[in-house]
């Protein structure tokens, strides 16, 4: 039985990985502890996971009572690392949310302590467990269309989703690194995977362009708002009894308010951004990314010698698929039914592998904690270069992190 404490009692480690965990391993994993400032989160864990699991609001207390062989980090971003180090220096492996951590310093703490402990950290990047990912990378590894010369990608997420980032914690950069970081990991490590390769350089545009902006009617949330009719990211998360006992009936232990307005002026991040990465092997990627479209999707583009692999879906329970058009005019079709469970299957998928019985790992699918930095650095940089309007060298950089 292995044991395993959380930090960060919030929906998506309930969601995602504690109730998984509870349900289909209960035989191999124990969740001995969980550890969040907001007791009735906790409180919440515990009286729906498991009775015997204990709650704390202090880290090193929990750590030195439960001495857990391993911990999950899913707290706001811009504390991951302090829980990452003192869980690796207690002598625990750490698996943690994405993004890593959201700036350079940070990544560097991290990366020492790695060393320094000889314990292990894994990035929970899902997007790689998601099959149609899984069979992109599967193609360019056999080298359907040789070498991949140019990569174009550009996701969208629609008014309501989008703009739930600007209704936490989110939509502050010091919290979350902005977009780039926190949802752009996703995307720029599953091109790092894919390419298997480093990036080097990254120029990028950011603004925020409709959300954040005091000028529409609005009010300070959601949940009392009397401008709902018409809003097009006005949401009631609380119908859901999941969440109004996570966040709604949590208020008046630490004031957290999980529906802000989201169109208050007081955000900083960015709802709209282009990104240019130049790879180590001379691959180009252009990447964007909008956060207030009608529709959610994504289209992925990979430019190779020999041809093309295309995908272009939307979010809408239709069949994903892969599309390989080969220089010669010959044409593959890749079909995928819409995948069960959370984020297209990818969730459960990442659990079985990093907690379960699935053992082999062909495709490099778990990620470590170098995994980790390279998609953040993307971000970081791309942050930087938006804020100074010049070109960041990232090669070097990540070689001395390396």
């Amino acid at each position: 039985m292995r044991t395993l404490a959380i930090i960060g009692a919030g929906q998506r480690c309930y969601g995602a990985f504690a109730r998984q965990l509870t349900e289909k391993y209960s035989d191999k994993i124990k969740i001995v502890g969980v550890c969040d400032p907001n007791v009735k989160r906790c409180e919440y864990y515990r009286d729906t996971l498991d009775a015997d699991m204990k709650i704390y609001t202090d880290f090193d207390l929990m750590l030195n009572e439960l001495q857990p062989d391993g911990v999950i980090v899913a707290t706001v971003d811009a504390f991951h690392h302090i829980y990452i180090v003192k869980a690796l220096e207690k002598g625990c492996d750490v698996y943690t949310e994405k993004p890593m951590t959201i700036d350079e310093e940070k990544c560097r703490i991290i990366r020492d302590a790695e060393r320094r402990t000889g314990k292990k950290v894994t990035v929970m990047f899902n997007c790689r467990f998601m099959p149609y990912f899984a069979k992109l990378k599967e193609l360019v590894s056999t080298g359907v269309i040789g070498k991949i010369l140019s990569v174009q990608y550009d996701y969208l997420l629609n008014t309501k989703h989008g703009g739930d980032y600007f209704k936490r914690w989110h939509r502050f950069m010091d919290l979350s690194g902005g977009m780039l970081v926190h949802k752009a990991t996703h995307h720029f490590d599953i091109v790092n995977w894919i390419l298997d390769d480093d990036p080097v350089s990254v120029i990028a545009l950011g603004s925020k362009l409709y959300f954040g902006n005091d000028a529409r009617a609005h009010g300070e949330r959601c949940f009392s708002c009397e401008h709902k009719e018409g809003c097009d990211a006005y949401e009631f998360i609380y119908d859901e009894e999941f969440l109004k006992k996570m966040y709604l009936d949590a208020e008046s232990e630490d004031g957290y308010v999980r529906d802000h307005c989201a169109y208050k002026s007081d955000t900083d991040i960015y709802d709209s951004m282009s990104v240019s990465v130049e790879y180590r092997k001379g691959t180009l990627l252009t990447y964007s990314l909008n956060l207030f479209n009608t529709d959610e999707g994504y289209t992925l583009n990979l430019i190779g010698e020999k041809g093309r692999i295309e995908t272009s879906t939307f979010f809408d329970g239709e069949d994903y698929k892969i599309i390989v058009r080969y220089r010669n005019g010959k044409v593959d079709e890749i079909t995928f039914p819409h995948a069960e469970g959370t984020h297209a299957g990818g969730d459960e998928r990442m659990v079985d592998m990093l907690f379960g019985d699935l053992k082999d790992d062909p495709l490099g699918q778990c990620s470590d904690s170098f995994d980790g930095m390279k998609s953040i650095m993307i971000g970081i940089a791309a942050n930087q270069s938006i804020k100074k309007g010049i070109k960041i060298d990232l090669g070097s950089k990540l070689d001395e992190l390396k």
